[in-house]
C-alpha cells in the first residue's frame, strides 16, 4: 500500500499533513506495538465532505495534532482505496474515526468528531489505554476482544457494531434456496417506500439503483401483463401497479429533483432532504454507472406499461453518460476517474456562474469494478440511445483493463493516476465485477475472446476466494501481511450475490450445468443470512429471480457480417424482457457451430456439418428458456 503515502488530505487549506499518517500497513502495527500506543484509524474519501471538514478543523487543531503525534500511531486508509478496511471497520460513515489495539480489535469508534469533542476522545482513550496497557498490547485475541467490549462506552458516539458475518466451522448452507425470498425482499421495499416524494425511508434518502432495479424486473417476471395479478402465496402488496407505482414515483422524483445536476448532468450521491430537493453534493462513478443502467431498463420496460415516460428516463441515463464522459474521463490513462469532489457553491451556480470557477476535483484514480460497472453502462446504452461510439468506448475501456491484469493473475483493484497497477491484495468485487463486463461485451459483439475472460476470472474468484459454507470472500487472505481484521476474510452479500449472478449468466451462454450448481452453491448459503440486510438484500432477491424464474435467453443466428443479423441483434438488445441474456452464434464460427449444435438450433436453421448454413433461414432469433426454444420475430 505504498501508493497510500500520497494521503489526500482537503482541497481547502488545512494542517492535516502535520500528523505523522502511516499506511495501513504491517509496521504501522508493529510500531504501535513497539511504542505501547494505540491506533488512531481515519477512514477518509478523497470525496467526502466531512472528512474535508475535519481535516480543516480537527486535523488542524495544533493541541489535537500534538496530542496525536505524541501519543498514538496515526494510520489514514482512503475508502475508495481499500474498501476491505473500510468493510470492517467503518463506524458508520465517513470520515470514521476508529481506535484499535496494537492487533487491529476495535476499542471504539465515531464518525466526525469536531475538535472539542476529538480532544476530549484522545485523553479518554489514552486514559483507558493506559489503565489497560498489559491487556491491550497482548496479542491474545480473548482477551482483547474483551477490552474491546468493556470500552465501547467511552464515546458519546459510540461505534456501529461491525457488520462481520463469521463462518461456524461446522455450517454447511441450506440444501435448496426457499423459492419465496425475492417475494419477502419485495415487500419490505414496498413497505419503506414514501408514497408522498418516492424513494425510501425519509432522510437522508438515497437512489438505491440496485433495490429499483430488482423492483423492476420482480413486477415483469412475476406480474405477466396484469397489472392487478398476484403471484400465488404473495401479499396483496405486490401487485405488480403497486410496484410500478413504487418504481416509476421513484425515478421520477430523482430525474426532475435535486438529486440530478440539470446543468452539468449526472446525479449527486444522496438527497439531504426527503423531497430529493437538496442534494449531498459529490457525485460517484459507480451511483451514476448505476442509475444510467436502471433509467435505460426502465425505459424499456416502460413501453405499455405504467412505469412512466420512457422519454424522461433516456434524457437522465443520457445526460449522465455525457457527464461521465466530459467529466469523469481521464485520458491520459484511458478510464474514468472514480468520484467529483462536493463543492456547494460550484453547483449551485447555473451554466453561466459555473463557467466563472473551477470544476471541482476529480479524482484520477482508475477502479476496476466502477471502470467495469461504467463499461457495462455504455454497452447498455449505446443501442438503447442509438449511439454505437459508447459502445466502441466500453470495449477499449474494458481491454485496456484487462491489458492491466499481470498475465493469469487477477484483477488490480486499481490503477494510480500515473497508469501503474496499484498493490494490494485482489477483492472480489473487482473480479465479479470485470467477469460480468466481459459478458456484456460478448452480448453486444458475440465475440468468444470476452466469454473466455469472464470464465477465467469467474474460476480463479472461485478457487481461491471459496469459503468454507460456499460462500465467496471479499479478498485474498495474505497469511502473515494482513494486519488486523483484514486476517480475517469476510463474505460481503453484494458480490456474492453479483458472483453468483455471472455464474448463471454462464450456464446460459455455455449450457455448463455446473455453472448452475456453482450458483446454487453461493445462494443457498446466503439464505440464513439475507434477512439482516434488509432491502440492500434486493441485489440477492435479484439472483435469485434469475435462478428460479429463468429469464429469457435470446439467441442470433447469423452471420457477423450480415446486415439483417445486425438488425436482429441490435433489436434483441433492446428488447423489453427483464434479465435476459442475449447470444449470436455465427454458423461459420467452429464454436459457435458446436453451441447450435448442442441446443439442437443448429436443424432448426437448415445448419449440416457438411453444408453449412441455409442463407434463406438465416438470420433467424429464438427465444429459449426452460430446456425449449421458439422462433422469435425480433
Amino acid at each position: 500500500m505504498d501508493g497510500d503515502r500520497d494521503f489526500r488530505f482537503s482541497p481547502r487549506p488545512n494542517r492535516a499533513a502535520s500528523i505523522e499518517w502511516r499506511p495501513w500497513t504491517e509496521t504501522a502495527f508493529s510500531e504501535a506495538r513497539r511504542l505501547g500506543r494505540p491506533v488512531l484509524l481515519s477512514l477518509s474519501a478523497v470525496w467526502c465532505h466531512w472528512c474535508h471538514v475535519m481535516d480543516e478543523t480537527s486535523y488542524s487543531d495544533p493541541r489535537i495534532i500534538a496530542a496525536i503525534n505524541d501519543h498514538f500511531v496515526a494510520v489514514r486508509v482512503d475508502s475508495d482505496r481499500h474498501p476491505d478496511v473500510n468493510r470492517r471497520y467503518n463506524q458508520g460513515g465517513w470520515p470514521t474515526t476508529a481506535f484499535l489495539a496494537a492487533n487491529g480489535d476495535l476499542i471504539t469508534g465515531a464518525t466526525y468528531l469536531p475538535p472539542d469533542q476529538m480532544l476530549e476522545s484522545l485523553a479518554r482513550v489514552k486514559a483507558f489505554f493506559d489503565a489497560n496497557r498489559i491487556a491491550l498490547l497482548a496479542l491474545d485475541t480473548t482477551r482483547q476482544t474483551h477490552a474491546a467490549d468493556s470500552v465501547a462506552a467511552l464515546s458519546q458516539s459510540g461505534g456501529v457494531p461491525l457488520g462481520h458475518d463469521p463462518l461456524p466451522d461446522d455450517f454447511e448452507g441450506d440444501p435448496d434456496v426457499p423459492g419465496d425470498v425475492p417475494a419477502e425482499i419485495a415487500l419490505q421495499v414496498v413497505r419503506a417506500f414514501d408514497q408522498e416524494y418516492g424513494g425510501l425511508g425519509t432522510e437522508p434518502k438515497f437512489p438505491q439503483p440496485d433495490v429499483m432495479a430488482f423492483m423492476l424486473a420482480y413486477a415483469l417476471l412475476r406480474g405477466g401483463g396484469d397489472p392487478g395479478r398476484v403471484a400465488p402465496g404473495s401479499s396483496a402488496l405486490l401487485r405488480p401497479a403497486r410496484i410500478h407505482e413504487v418504481v416509476r414515483s421513484t425515478l421520477e422524483r430523482m430525474a426532475s429533483g435535486g438529486l440530478r445536476d440539470h446543468v452539468g448532468g449526472g446525479f449527486f450521491r444522496y438527497a439531504t432532504r426527503r423531497d430529493w430537493s437538496v442534494p449531498h453534493w459529490e457525485k460517484l462513478l459507480a451511483d451514476n454507472a448505476s442509475l444510467v443502467f436502471l433509467y435505460l431498463d426502465a425505459a424499456i420496460a416502460a413501453a405499455g406499461r405504467p412505469l412512466g415516460d420512457p422519454a424522461l428516463y433516456t434524457a437522465a441515463a443520457g445526460q449522465a453518460v455525457d457527464y461521465m464522459l466530459a467529466s469523469l474521463w481521464q485520458a491520459d490513462t484511458a478510464g474514468f476517474g472514480g468520484s467529483q469532489d462536493a463543492d456547494e457553491l460550484y453547483y449551485r451556480h447555473d451554466a453561466a456562474g459555473r463557467t466563472q470557477l473551477a470544476e471541482p476535483f476529480v479524482d484520477p484514480t482508475i477502479y476496476v469494478d466502477g471502470n467495469a460497472l461504467a463499461a457495462r453502462a455504455l454497452l447498455r446504452a449505446a443501442p438503447i440511445l442509438e449511439r454505437s461510439e459508447l459502445g466502441d468506448r466500453a470495449i477499449g475501456l474494458l481491454s485496456h483493463l484487462l491489458a492491466k491484469a499481470r498475465g493469469s493473475e487477477p484483477m488490480p483493484h486499481y490503477l494510480l493516476p500515473d497508469g501503474s497497477v496499484a498493490d494490494g491484495a485482489p477483492l472480489l468485487a473487482d473480479q465479479v465485477g470485470m467477469a460480468a463486463a466481459l459478458l456484456d461485451a460478448y452480448e453486444v459483439t458475440g465475440s468468444r475472446h470476452w466469454l473466455s475472460g469472464a470464465q477465467a476470472i469467474a474460476g480463479w474468484a472461485r478457487e481461491h476466494l471459496k469459503a468454507p459454507d460456499g460462500r465467496l470472500y471479499d479478498r485474498l487472505a495474505e497469511p502473515g501481511a494482513s494486519p488486523g481484521l483484514l486476517a480475517r476474510p469476510l463474505p460481503a452479500l453484494e458480490e456474492n450475490a453479483l458472483a453468483a449472478d455471472v455464474l448463471l449468466r454462464l450456464e446460459a451462454y455455455t449450457g455448463t450445468a455446473r455453472y448452475r450448481e456453482q450458483a446454487l452453491e453461493i445462494l443457498s448459503a446466503w439464505a440464513p443470512h439475507y434477512e439482516r440486510y434488509g432491502v440492500a438484500g434486493a441485489v440477492y432477491g435479484q439472483t435469485l429471480l434469475r435462478y428460479l424464474d429463468r429469464p429469457d435467453h435470446i439467441v442470433v443466428v447469423g452471420g457477423r457480417d450480415n446486415d439483417a443479423a445486425q438488425r436482429l441483434h441490435a433489436r434483441a438488445l433492446t428488447a423489453p424482457r427483464p434479465l435476459r441474456t442475449v447470444q449470436w452464434l455465427d454458423p461459420a464460427d467452429p464454436a459457435d457451430s458446436r453451441r447450435l449444435h448442442e441446443t439442437g438450433l443448429a436443424e432448426a436453421v437448415g445448419l449440416t456439418a457438411a453444408a453449412g448454413a441455409d442463407d434463406t433461414l438465416l438470420p433467424a432469433g429464438f427465444v429459449c428458456g426452460h430446456e425449449r426454444c421458439a422462433r422469435l420475430d425480433l
